[in-house]
Parts: structure tokens; C-alpha cells; sequence
């Protein structure tokens, strides 16, 4: 996961995403109360530009809150934003009520700030603290209000207030001490919520950080296809039936390569090799299935639908084939021929294996007979060859050289066998 623009920075792995949750959070925090400010700037200018007789006190008070949260909100973006920040913001939303309530007394008297809005915005400047995910900032911030609306009321309003005033009791210790409480209590409550959601994002993140180790592991060892499939939790226990186009390949006399090399050199050449056609069977979106020796077993339409497996199948071996032959006029793997073959049909894909591994395979009879065809390329002498199912299944879009039926290991029956025309033979449909 990328790091927000202008995030500090953070550690990697799990420490990271949390750390950017968090950092993400508190700047929709500052976002917000910045759109809130410069709202309440703008109503009071157009208060001012009407003609209302409101106090310029008041606008400079609106313009305080305004330029600290944008303040907030640039230092956020430019890095520069420190965790001893997070109190000084705090302090400034509670103080929002002690501001609003000593405009309210200049303008209206002490009985108006202390029944108007200055009171309450305490309880909203707690509630702010609660998003930051900082469950000792939610204390802090209902002590500090707490601690403000006292000495507001006892120290700031009740002297100025008259005697009539005083005798409705409004401004007694008592009752004024029992609002406070409630300030502290809104500030414990916001501490125990921040610290549920903190505890619920603990456990998304290191979700989503086990998720990626899991799918860094898989991707070492199967393909984007697969890792999605098993991942999703779609994978039927006992597999499932479909029909699927598949693909052996194998390096022509290989051992005779391998006898005239270091094994450390035959081992370069087929990880070059290996690595040259998985990029083309990914391109075509084919799974390669298994490694075999020198060979490959490459499936299409599995794990996902294809309805085109065919065509594709096709075109891969096809490039496959042309990369072969660059690889071998280039030099970097001398002598290299390969042999391919397609044949199409029902299997079964799915895990197999025992509880401490299991595999995603492809299993059937289609398997075994495109093996058996496979073989059938030395014999005959071609770089490719598929059977009549597949061709069937490419429909017109290929023109094939029909080469007859001929009989394959384990089978009873002949394959009628297709190939690519060769260089100055005439193509045949």
C-alpha cells in the first residue's frame, strides 16, 4: 500500500498500513472542521456585508479557527505533522465553546452564554477527538473541557452574573460540576469507542498484511490465476468438470543438450527458456500448470472460463514456437527445437494432494491423450501437432494440414492428427 501524499513517513509491513489509517483519519478530521470554519467565516462576513451588527471580535474569532485547521491540514500534507500536534488540536477544538461563550457574554450577557451554544460545543469539540484513533487523546480532550467549562462558569460568568441570576442556581458549583462530569464521561466513552475501532483496525490490517504475505508466497509458486481462484474460496472440494484446451511442450533431445553441459549451465538455459514461455502463455492468459523435466504442461480455460481456449492455445504455441527459434539464431540456446501439441477436451481441475500440501491440477484422460500426442511430434517430424477436437474447436480461423489418423499409447481408438503446413507445402483446410 502506497503512502498518502504529504503522509510522514512510516515503517514498513504492518506498522505502515495502520500508520497510514490512522494519518488518513486524522486528516479527513482536519478537513472537516476547516470546511466547518471557513462556513462560519463566510456566514459572518455576509452577516457583516448585510448590515447586521455583528462584533468584528466575532469574525476574527471565526478567522482563529479557520487559518489553525488549515494550518493543521497543510502541515499534514507537507509531512511536517507531529504527534504532540494531535493535544494542541484538541485543545483548540474544546476551546471553541470557552470562545463562543465569552463572545456571547460581551454581546448578550451571562445568562445568553451560558444557555447558548458555548456550552455545548465542549461535548462536540470531544467528540472530534474520537476519529483520531487516539484513545488517550479522547481523555484529554473531555478533561480539558471539563477543566474550561468550570473555571468559565465559576470564575468568568457567575461573578458577572446578577443576583436574580445567581438565585435561579444556573450558575451553582454543583450543577456546574455535574455538566463537567458529563464532559469527562463523553471524553472516557470517546476513549473506549476509539479504542474498540482502533482494536477493529488492528485486526483488518493485519488481515489485509497476512493476505499479502499469503499472496507473496503463492505468487512464488502458481499462477495470478490460481492465487485469485484459491483466495476467493470458490475452489469446489472435489474439483470440477470443464471442457479445457491443453498444451504439452517439450525441448528436443534434451539429454543429449544437458549430457554436453555443467549443470549449473543447463540450469541457465532453462530458466532463460521456462522464463521466455511463461511469458507468453501469461500473455494469452494460459496457466502453466507444471514444469515436467524439460516440459511443460500448460492449461487453458482453467481456473476461469474461457470461451476461446482454443484460439488461444493455439496463438501461444505458435509464439512459443517463433520464440524458440529467435532463441536459437541469437545464440542463446543453441540447438533448441521444441515440440507442441494440442488436444481439447473434459477434465477435472482442482487440488490434489494431503492435508500438509496440495496442488492445483488438471486431471483426465485429455491430459494423458495430449501427452501421448506430444510424443507423436518427434515421430512425425513436427514442431506442432493437434487433434481434431481442437481443431473442430478453432472453427474456420486456422488453416492445418491434415496429417491422418494415428494411434497413441492407451487409447483404442486412432487421433486424426493436424499440423502447421510446412514452408512450400500448400495448406490444406
Amino acid at each position: 500500500m502506497r503512502a498518502p501524499p504529504g503522509s510522514p513517513p512510516v515503517p514498513s509491513g504492518f506498522d505502515a498500513l495502520l500508520g497510514q489509517t490512522v494519518f488518513q483519519l486524522e486528516s479527513r478530521v482536519a478537513h472537516v472542521a476547516t470546511t466547518a470554519s471557513a462556513i462560519a467565516t463566510a456566514l459572518v462576513l455576509a452577516s457583516i456585508a448585510s448590515g447586521s451588527p455583528i462584533p468584528r471580535i466575532i469574525l476574527a474569532a471565526t478567522l482563529f479557527f479557520f487559518a489553525w485547521y488549515a494550518c493543521v491540514a497543510l502541515l499534514m500534507r507537507a509531512g511536517r505533522y507531529r504527534p504532540w500536534m494531535r493535544y494542541a488540536s484538541s485543545l483548540v477544538d474544546v476551546s471553541m465553546g470557552t470562545v463562543v461563550a465569552l463572545l456571547d457574554l460581551r454581546v448578550n450577557g451571562p445568562a445568553f452564554a451560558l444557555s447558548a451554544g458555548g456550552p455545548a460545543l465542549y461535548a462536540v469539540g470531544v467528540v472530534m477527538s474520537t476519529p483520531r484513533l487516539q484513545p488517550r487523546l479522547c481523555l484529554f480532550a473531555g478533561l480539558a473541557a471539563a477543566a474550561q467549562l468550570l473555571v468559565l462558569v465559576q470564575f468568568v460568568l457567575r461573578p458577572a452574573a446578577s443576583p436574580e441570576l445567581l438565585a435561579s442556581g444556573a450558575f451553582d458549583f454543583y450543577v456546574t460540576l455535574a455538566k463537567s462530569i458529563f464532559l469527562v464521561t463523553s471524553g472516557a466513552l470517546g476513549m473506549v469507542a476509539s479504542r474498540s475501532m482502533r482494536g477493529l483496525l488492528v485486526r483488518l490490517t493485519e488481515s489485509a498484511v497476512e493476505r499479502e504475505r499469503v499472496r507473496g508466497l503463492l505468487g512464488m509458486h502458481v499462477s495470478e490465476q490460481v492465487m485469485e481462484h484459491l483466495l476467493s474460496g470458490r475452489m469446489p472440494e472435489g474439483g470440477e468438470r470443464r471442457a479445457v484446451t491443453i498444451c504439452f511442450t517439450d525441448i528436443r533431445d534434451f539429454t543429449r543438450l544437458s549430457e554436453s553441459q555443467s549443470p549449473e549451465e543447463t540450469l541457465r538455459l532453462l530458466n532463460l527458456y521456462f522464463g521466455r514461455m511463461c511469458e507468453i502463455v501469461a500473455a494469452h492468459g494460459g496457466l502453466v500448470n507444471k514444469f515436467l523435466g524439460d516440459g511443460m504442461l500448460i492449461v487453458f480455460g482453467a481456473p476461469t472460463h474461457q470461451p476461446d481456449d482454443a484460439r488461444r492455445a493455439l496463438a501461444a504455441a505458435r509464439e512459443m514456437l517463433a520464440e524458440a527459434e529467435l532463441m536459437r539464431e541469437r545464440g542463446e540456446f543453441p540447438d533448441l527445437r521444441i515440440g507442441v501439441a494440442l488436444h481439447r477436451g473434459e477434465a477435472v481441475v482442482g487440488n490434489v494432494g494431503g492435508a500438509q500440501r496440495q496442488e492445483y491440477t488438471v486431471i483426465g484422460d485429455t491430459v494423458n491423450t495430449t501427452s501421448r500426442v506430444q510424443d507423436l511430434t518427434k515421430a512425425l517430424g513436427r514442431a506442432l501437432l493437434l487433434t481434431r477436437e481442437c481443431r473442430e474447436a478453432l472453427g474456420d480461423e486456422a488453416t492445418f494440414e491434415p496429417l491422418g489418423a494415428h494411434a497413441v499409447k492407451g487409447r483404442l481408438q486412432q487421433l486424426e492428427l493436424f499440423g502447421i503446413p510446412e514452408r512450400g507445402s500448400s495448406p490444406v483446410a
